[in-house]
């Protein structure tokens, strides 16, 4: 893979853990590898820019979809988060779709 490939695939992953407003983009149960499966394979399905990211980084940000929510947080309060002026209409829109899918597919019963 071209190195100016790998630098936007690091960078979009980067981008989308920080306008989530993660840090460090956590770790929780995730549930099990085929809801894992299923969480990846939409949200490829459904923001095919998300192909710029590794799938452990995917999972992670899903997990750390997660625990926000566990934690008290419901979708349209992380889908309000905007922690970066300089988000296009496409990003927030994937983080939303990240969110979304996150919560249906790793921790349904925190929703």
């Amino acid at each position: 893979m071209p190195r100016r490939e790998t630098s936007r695939r690091t960078t979009g992953a980067a981008m989308l853990c920080l306008a989530i407003g993660l840090v460090g983009c956590g770790t929780v149960d995730a549930g099990s590898v085929a809801a894992q499966e299923r969480f990846l394979t939409e949200l490829r399905e459904q923001a095919p820019d998300s192909a710029y990211s590794g799938d452990e980084q995917l999972i992670a940000t899903g997990e750390q979809v997660c625990a926000d929510l566990e934690a008290g947080a419901d979708l349209e309060e992380l889908g309000a988060r905007n922690p970066a002026e300089n988000l296009t209409d496409e990003t927030v829109e994937r983080i939303r779709i990240t969110q979304a899918l996150a919560a249906e597919h790793l921790c349904p019963g925190a929703a």
